[in-house]
């Protein structure tokens, strides 16, 4: 055989074996096309799986903050009960001052929690200048004590304790004191309102919680005498005011002080 017949024997079997490869994956076209499909599949599965992990990763993120917020809100919604049943900052463990606090902890700046604190101090403040008003002033201070321990720097609070500063405007208190520890009463005490009453007795109870001296009262009636002492001895809760009765024409009330 000749050369050139080789030659054109071997291109014709060249081409022929190019044909039957076709327009195939020629890159893989040695390999099964089990295999060539295998290795398809994997890499739509290693895609898929990415895809996947991405979107739960973004799902639990959201998931967790969601979860997040609900633990928030429900604490808040505890204070907002706590606040209504006037548990403040009572009992330990369950007072709405607790809860609110425990919220801006999670979530500083939240809202309703700061609304709540505020609420606290104005409901302090509200009962505190009720009671000054009716004379109770060991327990309006109490109330003020209270406001400032939830927020001490309200300017609320200062203003209160300007206000309760100043008499009840519709009690005209004529309590005459002889020297600072003694005061004579009107000889009609008992027939006045109890917040007229109270007023009059206002200052001996400061007095006598300021220096914790012995009362002497001078009074015409022993009944009425003793009632003087319960009032003051029981607005002086952090100690029992020692006292005297002399029953006799004067209504004064002197105190002692060691």
């Amino acid at each position: 055989m000749s050369k050139k017949a080789f030659f054109l024997l071997t291109s014709s079997m060249f081409l022929t074996a190019c044909s039957s490869i076709g327009d195939g994956d020629w890159l893989n076209s040695g390999l099964p096309n089990a295999q060539v499909g295998a290795q398809k599949s994997d890499v739509y599965e290693q895609v898929k799986q990415a895809e996947v992990s991405k979107n739960t990763s973004f799902s639990s993120f959201d998931s967790s903050e969601t979860k997040k917020r609900q633990i928030t809100q429900r604490i808040i919604s505890q204070g907002k009960l706590a606040l209504a049943e006037h548990r403040l900052l009572t009992p330990e463990g369950d007072n709405a001052y607790l809860y609110f606090q425990i919220a801006l902890g999670r979530e500083p700046g939240n809202y309703e929690a700061i609304q709540g604190l505020a609420t606290i101090v104005g409901t302090y403040i509200e009962w505190a200048e009720r009671a000054a008003a009716q004379g109770r002033m060991q327990e309006a201070r109490r109330f003020i004590a209270n406001a400032s321990q939830v927020n001490p720097d309200d300017p609320a609070i200062s203003e209160a304790k300007m206000r309760m500063r100043q008499p009840p405007s519709n009690v005209k208190v004529n309590t005459t004191s002889l020297n600072e520890d003694v005061y004579t009463l009107p000889s009609n005490l008992f027939t006045l309102d109890e917040q007229s009453i109270l007023a009059y007795l206002q200052p001996i109870i400061d007095r006598v919680e300021q220096t914790r001296g012995a009362l002497e009262i001078n009074w015409p009636s022993d009944k009425e005498g003793r009632l003087l002492y319960q009032i003051i001895n029981s607005r002086t809760p952090n100690f029992r005011v020692r006292a005297m009765t002399f029953r006799n024409s004067q209504h004064l009330i002197e105190i002692k002080v060691n």
